[in-house]
């Protein structure tokens, strides 16, 4: 069911199969195996939001930095809608925030110690430079299940009623198939979905370098996208060029044990990101045919592309935070060297010799 397509990881000469299946979907052990399959890359994480979702990998190519160092930035994770940051993205140790959002960095110079610069989405290069296009004829709709994350979950967002609007769309959107996020595979939401009689497929591991190659494969094949609400899927498929609309209610978000926000409904960050959420809103709400220019420019600026920050100066960027983090490096390296050094059975080999040499000596 579906082909197999071998993916070179990072520009190296690393491959991973992942079953593909677009239109018809995954089996749930497929999408459970692509939730596992994991081509890590091959420099160590200092920071997860600059690597999460191949992040790290296409910032290194758009920045022409070598794909074996650390990234010394904290960044954002993903095309978010909120302009001010989260208690982790002031608690850390990174000099440099990279942002997407137009007002981000604006909303940031009164913060000591830490240079916010708006960038472009890497995502974007990655796609233009490789020729990543829609396919042609392309079919159907894929529906982007909105994902839970760690100490949140979403209420009213899988009701029959809302996979009844999906059915009741008219034939021109159908096959209509399930993209799931791998925190909800994992927690086995799609097996619970399947009564519902949706093909399901998925990007896969969240925190391996193919995973942006994976997205594009799925969503380049169908003729629109939709989910109830804003997520950073909408821009990406919208600079694609793929319709994108929303359908059904809006979900709650709770917050059930997250220590980063008050627990309960999570609510707005403030106007600015209530301005923003409100202007998604009226520019996806109803089922459209093709992309309107006002939603193209709208996506292009949440995904920095009307940042002025060069390849060049984003490239000395990171060089110098590079540099500046020199004590940082051999800490950096000790964990990835001693799990592949546990993969590969080094570390009791030399537990081994170690415990001959002792015998030897008493």
């Amino acid at each position: 069911m579906g082909d197999q397509v071998g993916d070179r990881a990072n520009g190296g000469d690393q491959h991973v199969t992942q079953a593909r299946t677009p239109i018809y979907g995954m089996t749930d052990a497929e999408l459970e195996s692509a939730c596992e399959q994991s081509v890590p890359g091959l420099s160590p994480w200092a920071h997860w939001t600059s690597e999460l979702y191949s992040l790290g990998k296409c910032l290194r190519i758009y920045a022409c930095y070598p794909r074996f160092l650390p990234l010394y930035v904290y960044s954002d994770h993903g095309a978010g809608l909120h302009s001010w940051f989260y208690p982790h993205e002031l608690a850390n140790q990174s000099r440099v925030f990279l942002t997407f959002h137009p007002l981000k960095a604006k909303r940031s110079r009164a913060l000591v110690g830490k240079q916010v610069i708006q960038v472009p989405h890497p995502w974007i290069h990655y796609r233009r430079s490789r020729g990543i296009k829609r396919l042609d004829p392309a079919k159907g709709t894929l529906v982007f299940v909105t994902h839970h994350a760690p100490g949140f979950q979403w209420e009213n967002h899988t009701t029959e009623e809302y996979f009844a609007s999906l059915r009741s769309l008219p034939e021109r959107f159908h096959p209509v198939v399930l993209c799931l996020h791998m925190h909800d595979i994992r927690a086995g939401l799609h097996k619970r979905l399947r009564v519902h009689g949706f093909p399901m497929v998925t990007a896969g591991n969240t925190s391996s370098v193919m995973f942006v190659d994976h997205f594009y494969e799925i969503v380049q094949g169908y003729a629109f996208a939709t989910s109830p609400g804003w997520g950073s899927q909408v821009a990406y498929c919208v600079e694609l060029g793929l319709p994108y609309f929303f359908i059904g209610v809006r979900p709650r978000l709770v917050n059930v044990s997250h220590k980063e926000v008050p627990l309960g409904e999570v609510g707005f960050q403030d106007e600015f990101h209530r301005e923003f959420e409100e202007r998604a809103e009226a520019l996806f709400s109803g089922v459209v045919r093709e992309v309107s220019q006002a939603q193209r420019e709208f996506v292009e600026t949440v995904l920095g592309l009307t940042s002025n920050v060069s390849r060049a100066r984003l490239s000395w960027i990171l060089w110098r935070e590079f540099f500046l983090h020199i004590k940082q490096w051999w800490p950096t390296w000790i964990k990835p060297i001693w799990c592949a050094a546990r993969k590969h059975g080094v570390v009791g080999v030399v537990r081994r010799v170690r415990d001959r040499i002792h015998a030897s000596r008493v």
